[in-house]
């Protein structure tokens, strides 16, 4: 086994955990729907975090030419991971039994936590490039739809209009899954 798989081992933990709880909170609204009003903004973003998710643990595999031998870069490494378990945390909502939730009152009461974090994830996630040995040619490349979608995201911190987060948040997932469809993934978050 080499060093980049015992280490993935370990990543695909931390991935899986946030894969976990992303999908728990949703088996969650799903079993209680008849309690939950206003899903779609709460949706819309979920469904964003599962593409991030996957996205970033593809993004993994080009970290396999790293000698992994320091506990700085194995830090720096699963930092992001660490802030995606993070990410599910503040975007799920806690829904106990026979408890009514307007999921649009709970995004936008949580709204600021969650894109905060996003913004520490994406800055996390290009944190670890520099390891690589074609970020000095590549780095302009790498970093183009992150700043894109801090900036967007950044933008929702500041309002809450309900026309502006929809209208983002239809802008990052038609985004992003336009990316994802036609550009190979390179790097943790090289959207």
């Amino acid at each position: 086994m080499s060093k980049f798989e015992f280490i993935m081992m370990f990543v695909s933990v931390v991935v899986a955990f946030a894969m976990a709880e992303l999908l728990m909170g949703w088996g969650k609204i799903i079993r209680g729907r008849h309690r939950v009003k206003h899903p779609w903004l709460m949706a819309g973003w979920s469904f964003w975090l599962l593409i991030i998710i996957t996205y970033h643990y593809l993004g993994f595999w080009e970290y396999q030419v790293y000698d992994f031998t320091k506990v700085a870069p194995m830090l720096l490494f699963l930092a992001a991971p660490i802030m995606m378990v993070l990410l599910t945390f503040a975007l799920t909502p806690e829904l106990r039994y026979f408890q009514r939730i307007d999921l649009e009152e709970h995004y936008f009461q949580t709204k600021n936590w969650f894109f905060c974090m996003v913004i520490i994830f994406l800055i996390l996630s290009r944190a670890s490039d520099p390891l690589l040995p074609d970020f000095a040619e590549t780095w302009m490349n790498r970093s183009l739809g992150t700043v894109l979608i801090i900036l967007s995201v950044v933008w929702l911190l500041f309002t809450n209009n309900r026309t502006i987060h929809y209208s983002l948040l239809i802008f990052n997932l038609a985004y992003l899954i336009l990316v994802s469809s036609l550009i190979p993934v390179t790097g943790l978050a090289s959207f």
